[in-house]
């Protein structure tokens, strides 16, 4: 890799920040319309819940690809406008439809699935965004930034998103959602022509598609990188949605002890995204990654082996500095391993990546922790031994270790 030509301490600009107010505002509008879809697809049962889930989950993951393809061609803040602007149409529409129709199935599929094609379009502009509107040695800030907003919505989001439809159902989730996205327009419109050169619209979709997967899997530092991404996912994504809730039942604790540990987690992941988005990252990125990866592997074994509610929440802290660790030192090498004109497809391929380790993951680890010789303890355990041996592994590639930003 070029090394960088600007220090580290030069300042993120303030278009970033402006970008950030947007997405942060966004990011608040859908969390609730996501919680506020599959709260009133529950009230038809768990077979018509999970149809309406999984026709969010995939169209996203069929377009993906094109949807970076289409971001790199014409521009990821054009397109991320694009998303916006079908997306507060989408909603804003919404909201008369269900005062008329009430909630039945048919809406709510047509909303799911309406969410799942725009997100297809939205995510890989949104996610390249900061590598446009950053120099490239603040990126890792300007990413811990982002994900410093994430953690703080994974905490209370929902929760906001419950009372939103709990007061007046899906059509004040929708009437919100289209709110923020309207403040997320007028953002990209301020910031309009501020970022760096982005697109080239003379490559046909199906070549460009090609182009991106040939330098994102051709270059050896990004397959590494997006091979490790892809296993370390597949192994401490479920942690959130399936390994602590199935922990916290297993051990007799309370549903209300199951989200203090998830806060804790996500507290760990944030004390980290803190300070990468204070001082920078650390030195040596590609060295301190997999040492994140044993880090959160000592957390899982903790959880797995230590009964004690204040261990299993120091145990949960742990595990989230360790993913803290990883995520913010591999994701700006990932991001800066390819160049700018490659961004939207590469974090197309990322988000792909990300999303099918979790669809592959969870149902396995689901089955193995309904064995009664293996159980949800013996899948904590498990799961931290692999990812202390996947820290290790890319500990002695020196692709991987001698990464830099």
């Amino acid at each position: 890799m070029t090394p960088p030509v600007e220090p580290d301490t030069q300042r993120i600009p303030v278009r970033y920040w402006i970008w950030l107010l947007g997405a942060a505002v966004s990011l608040l509008g859908d969390y609730t319309m996501t919680f506020a879809v599959g709260w009133s697809a529950s009230q038809y049962g768990g077979r018509v819940a999970g149809l309406v889930l999984l026709l969010m989950v995939a169209p996203r993951a069929v377009l993906l690809l094109i949807g970076g393809a289409i971001g790199d061609r014409f521009g990821a803040p054009r397109v991320l406008l694009a998303s916006c602007v079908a997306m507060f149409v989408l909603t804003a529409a919404l909201v008369p439809a269900s005062l008329e129709f009430g909630e039945p199935v048919w809406l709510l599929i047509v909303t799911s699935f309406g969410l799942g094609v725009i997100e297809a379009f939205f995510l890989p502009s949104y996610r390249a965004m900061p590598r446009l509107l950053v120099p490239t040695s603040v990126v890792p800030r300007a990413l811990a930034s982002l994900q410093v907003l994430g953690v703080l919505f994974a905490v209370c989001g929902t929760a906001i998103g419950g009372l939103v439809v709990g007061w007046a159902g899906l059509k004040a989730a929708s009437g919100l959602n289209a709110i923020t996205f309207l403040i997320m327009i007028a953002t990209l419109l301020v910031i309009r022509g501020t970022t760096q050169q982005h697109g080239a619209t003379g490559t046909k979709i199906m070549r460009s598609i090609g182009d991106g997967l040939k330098v994102a899997f051709g270059n050896p530092l990004t397959r590494t990188l997006l091979i490790v991404m892809l296993i370390a996912y597949g192994l401490l994504q479920p942690m959130d949605g399936l390994i602590l809730p199935l922990l916290a039942r297993d051990h007799g604790w309370s549903a209300s002890t199951a989200a203090l540990l998830l806060s804790c987690r996500a507290l760990g992941v944030g004390l980290i995204a803190l300070r990468i988005m204070a001082k920078g990252a650390f030195p040596r990125p590609g060295l301190v990654a997999p040492f994140g990866l044993i880090i959160a592997g000592l957390g899982l074994f903790g959880l797995s082996e230590l009964e004690a509610l204040p261990l299993a929440i120091g145990s949960a802290m742990v595990s989230g500095i360790g993913v803290g660790l990883f995520t913010g030192h591999l994701l700006p090498l990932l991001m800066n391993s390819v160049e700018k004109e490659y961004q939207s497809r590469l974090q197309s391929v990322v988000v792909l990546c990300q999303s099918s380790a979790v669809v592959i993951m969870n149902p396995l680890l689901g089955t193995f922790a309904d064995l009664n010789a293996i159980g949800i303890t013996g899948v904590c355990l498990g799961v931290g031994i692999a990812s202390a041996l996947l820290g290790v592994i890319a500990l002695n590639r020196p692709t991987f270790r001698n990464a830099t930003v």
